[in-house]
């Protein structure tokens, strides 16, 4: 029983010491925060007392300097020195006390005791360096630097010697001695790429960067056999913008190294994402012609250069279209090219055909054949059929694509595939004013897990609720209808002639923004891309709350950026688009065009 009693007072006591101790914390937190550093300063000491950490430690000496108390500070100083011997960085921090307060003397010894210790671990030599930089020591840390090297031989110091003068100021004596420690470091490449790119401004033709540019020439020429230095001149050449020149360096490289390809396809890719589609080009067929290692895919590459290019830039002679046509063929009519392999080489030509060389007969026979071949998956033999499906609407069987829709989405009911399968089947009966049964498919679409399928879907009902039941607006929305029709189908003419049809017959429609953003989209499909921007703009200005003003925005901020190459001006857009349209689904895309813009590095 007395035990008992014992052990319970005991708890009683510990719980009340830790409750008291809670208290000290918050109330030295709060007092602290608040600047009132005499307050805060009492409970301090007695945390500091109690527990010696770092944490209070700091904020202890941190009250008793804020309130001039210079003995105590150093008096708590040589208590954690005396506790800590080994602590440099702590020493450090005392020597920076005694220099603030004038005791140079008293300095220069906490210095000296420092210089004295034998730097043979990296960590710890780069905290020490870390620690005389944040209070501008740079002499002393060259110092350190050279105690270091003596034990420290195979480390590349000169990284450290880098880090200096870049505080100093002195960045192309950095970059001198960053390239030096490539030498001994080549994997220390991409660190220093990040330590060089916040420093200098490459798009600018300063005479700071002709230095920079004179720096990674004499490293590669000096030391040609070492393919990190060329590697980083293609970096300086490519953050310069100056594409021609890094070819020319890749190239030889390659060569160089008796390479398997990658240099050029690492380099075609970059080209490729900055929209340099001929250099991308080159760079594919140099790796084919040479019959590298990575020649097959190279010519896949080189292929999707060819279709991106294509639905991007949209505006393509007949010639160049036939040229295109022929280098797909060159691959997928290949007896050894494999529908399962190649599936994404099969829709990309099979979308050629269909939608831009005015081919679609060939592209259905195609797919048709795509669809019965063996050994494909359950979800590439779907993905075939999508595209079937979308070339039968370019053929105008609208019924049969609507066949093959509902196959799809019966199949894969839960998956996105299923869903863009709906969506357009749904789509399908609104071509052909069967709005009642669009819309009620367009309502099961509105909680699509996809927020693209999502988002057309609830733009369309949107569209179907504000004119089905309107006696004036019914015809209206038909001849849209058939208008978007012709434009999914390419036929561009035609859908011109319906759309004037309702701005002629039905002049106080409320799809008069639709129509706007529909031109818009026509000319954008062309390739028209000033014209385009002008309805898009027309959208923005005239019709800023309503649901197509981001999509416009979107659209007109893709133009500026890819088709004018006005980075500002698309800037500008792509803020909008987050500041005004929240919630908008471009917004995350706005976001990573912003940082594209920015030439921030986006991780794949």
């Amino acid at each position: 029983m007395y035990k008992l009693i014992l052990c319970i007072l005991f708890c009683f006591v510990a719980l009340v010491a830790y409750s008291q101790t809670e208290t000290d914390i918050q109330l030295a937190q709060h007092y602290y925060l608040n600047g009132e550093f005499s307050k805060a300063v009492v409970y301090y000491e007695k945390l500091y007392t109690n527990d010696p950490s770092k944490v209070y430690f700091s904020r202890y000496l941190d009250c008793l300097v804020n309130i001039g108390d210079k003995k105590g500070a150093e008096k708590v100083f040589k208590k954690q020195t005396a506790a800590n011997p080994g602590d440099l960085s702590l020493k450090i921090q005392f020597y920076f006390f005694y220099k603030n307060n004038e005791e140079l003397d008293k300095a220069k010894k906490v210095k000296n005791e420092v210089l004295k210790h034998e730097f043979y671990d990296i960590k710890e030599t780069q905290d020490v360096l870390s620690n005389l930089l944040a209070i501008d020591e740079y002499a002393w840390a060259k110092e350190v630097i050279d105690q270091a090297k003596k034990n420290l031989k195979y480390y590349p110091y000169e990284l450290w010697y880098g880090q200096i003068f870049m505080a100093e100021g002195e960045t192309i004596k950095a970059l001198d001695q960053y390239l030096l420690a490539l030498s001994k470091k080549p994997d220390l490449k991409e660190q220093i790429q990040l330590e060089i790119d916040g420093i200098f401004d490459f798009t600018t033709e300063s005479e700071e960067i002709k230095q920079v540019k004179g720096s990674f020439l004499s490293a590669s020429q000096k030391d040609p056999s070492n393919p990190v230095y060329t590697e980083m001149l293609i970096w300086f050449f490519l953050q310069n913008k100056n594409f021609n020149s890094a070819y020319q360096q890749v190239s030889s490289l390659e060569k160089r190294m008796r390479g398997d390809g990658g240099y050029l396809i690492d380099f075609g890719n970059t080209c490729l994402e900055n929209l340099q589609y001929a250099l991308a080009k080159q760079a594919f067929k140099e790796v084919i012609s040479s019959n590298l290692y990575r020649s097959p895919e190279a010519q896949r590459m080189l292929l999707n250069v060819y279709f991106t290019e294509l639905t991007t830039e949209r505006a393509f002679t007949d010639a160049e279209l036939n040229d295109i046509v022929s280098s797909y063929e060159e691959v997928v009519l290949n007896k050894e090219f494999s529908l399962r392999a190649g599936a994404e080489i099969g829709l990309e030509y099979a979308e050629i055909l269909g939608f831009y060389a005015n081919k679609a007969d060939k592209a259905r026979g195609f797919l048709e054949r795509c669809m019965n071949a063996p050994g494909l998956t359950d979800m590439q033999r779907a993905r075939y059929k999508m595209k079937l499906a979308d070339v039968c609407v370019a053929l105008d069987s609208i019924w049969e694509a609507s066949l093959l829709y509902m196959q799809i989405d019966e199949a894969f009911k839960f998956e996105a595939i299923g869903n863009e399968a709906k969506f357009k089947n749904a789509r399908i009966f609104y071509f052909d004013g069967e709005f009642e049964f669009a819309q009620s498919q367009l309502d099961v679409l509105k909680q699509a897990t996809s927020k693209f399928i999502s988002n057309d879907a609830m733009q369309l009902s949107l569209l179907i609720l504000e004119n089905y039941g309107l006696d004036s607006n019914y015809e209206a929305m038909s001849t849209f209808a058939k208008s978007e029709l012709l434009l999914l189908q390419h036929r561009y003419k035609e859908a011109f002639q319906w759309m004037d049809t309702i701005a002629t017959n039905f002049p106080q429609s409320v799809l008069n923004d639709d129509l706007i953003y529909l031109k818009g989209k026509a000319h954008e499909l062309q390739g028209q891309w000033e014209q385009a921007s002008q309805y898009f703009k027309q959208i923005i200005s005239t019709y800023p709350t309503e649901l197509l003003a981001d999509d416009a925005l979107f659209h007109l901020a893709n133009i500026q950026r890819i088709h004018f190459k006005d980075n500002s001006a698309a800037m500008e857009s792509y803020l909008k688009i987050i500041d005004q349209y929240p919630g908008s689904i471009y917004s995350e895309e706005a976001r990573l065009s912003i940082r594209r813009l920015r030439g921030d590095q986006i991780p794949e």
